[in-house]
């Protein structure tokens, strides 16, 4: 069973109670909630933020999203109407008027996304087998650096190409740079002059 990690920012006890509870309803996933304070943020491990959008500013979003290791959700949970800008920065809303089946719903869709996200994550290996394509060198050559069989690096391969979507080498090399899995200067000698 997957587990999400969700911190939840709101001043009202009434509130947070009830969101938790509707939270715990969620079968299909086992979820954690950290009631959280606007200080405690800082040192946030989860990969869901439900929070009052009056407690944190969109400044703090991005602080926080740039600071967070995996891709953050930050999600609204408001109580009356708010401005459309303070509610952009957000990635989802639940106004505590809305239905239980709504709310639900919302949460599923956000969970939804984390498993999505976590599906694209690659391996330390895959990242090796990655890197060594970028390198140029061929699947007998990455098992052997490795230590694996070829089978287990063209399994590799296929995974890598069944997460990223990715299905050649230069696409590869692109990924694999923008990802800083290798430097540009590592690379250069492999390209054509």
């Amino acid at each position: 069973m997957k587990r999400i990690s969700i911190s939840l920012l709101h001043y009202s006890p009434i509130i947070s109670a009830g969101i938790t509870a509707i939270i715990s309803q969620l079968k299909e996933v086992n979820i954690s909630i950290n009631h959280v304070t606007l200080h405690d943020l800082d040192k946030n491990h989860s990969s869901v933020i439900i929070a009052d959008p009056l407690l944190i500013s969109a400044e703090k979003v991005d602080e926080l999203r740039a600071g967070s290791s995996g891709k953050l959700r930050v999600v609204a949970l408001y109580s009356s109407a708010l401005p459309a800008e303070i509610l952009r920065v957000f990635d989802s809303t639940i106004s505590i008027y809305d239905s239980v089946d709504t709310i639900e719903s919302t949460l599923r869709q956000i969970i939804a996304e984390e498993e999505d996200e976590e599906e694209k994550i690659l391996s330390q290996r895959e990242k090796d087998v990655v890197v060594g394509i970028v390198k140029g060198l061929s699947n007998k050559e990455i098992a052997v650096e490795m230590g694996v069989s070829v089978n287990t690096v063209m399994t590799h391969r296929r995974n890598i190409a069944s997460k990223l979507q990715i299905h050649s080498p230069a696409g590869l090399t692109i990924y694999a740079i923008v990802s800083k899995l290798v430097q540009l200067d590592e690379i250069k000698s492999q390209l054509p002059r």
